[in-house]
């Protein structure tokens, strides 16, 4: 019996492989892989980027997740996820916040609807001038199930930031 778990734990070393399956060592569960997120039924692709995971310190009744560039400290991608609610399509969810985004300083720079990873998608480009900020938000909708992707990072930095952010974007796919 000795023999057979020093075997066991000899091959999961040697492949790199976890000892359990999905365990906190499973490349299954590894957030820099995108792995995570299939049991919320999507997943996207962060590993050959130089972005890590951190938590998430702000209070919210959404889901969020947020990474950070290990390179630029001010670039930083959210992730959000929603239900369309009441509103009949991704047109109507969105056109109910983007109405705002005036009022709290921001100017939308372009909207382009889409599809994207087996699902509808709109992408809004917008600038908050006061702040120095300029930000790519993407939101994907597939049946009544939304996630949110905003990549975030300072005016005279974004376009090195979305490079990394489109990446990411462009590889989310529903299950």
């Amino acid at each position: 019996m000795k023999l057979v778990f020093i075997f066991t734990l000899l091959i999961c070393i040697l492949t790199k492989a976890a000892p359990f399956p999905v365990s906190s060592t499973s490349l299954v569960t590894d957030p820099s892989e995108g792995k995570f997120f299939a049991s919320h039924g999507f997943e996207f692709n962060t590993s050959k980027l130089d972005w890590t995971i951190v938590s998430n310190n702000k209070k919210s009744i959404f889901e969020t997740f947020k990474f950070t560039s290990n390179e630029r400290h001010s670039a930083q991608l959210t992730l959000r996820k929603d239900d369309l609610g009441n509103e009949k399509n991704l047109a109507q969810y969105a056109k109910k916040w983007m109405k705002e985004y005036p009022q709290y300083g921001f100017e939308i720079l372009a909207t382009k609807k889409m599809l994207l990873g087996g699902g509808n998608a709109l992408l809004i480009d917008f600038v908050h001038r006061g702040k120095g900020e300029q930000i790519r938000q993407l939101v994907l909708q597939k049946n009544k199930k939304v996630v949110i992707m905003t990549c975030l990072d300072e005016i005279e930095n974004f376009k090195s930031t979305v490079s990394d952010c489109n990446k990411m974007m462009t590889s989310f796919y529903w299950h």
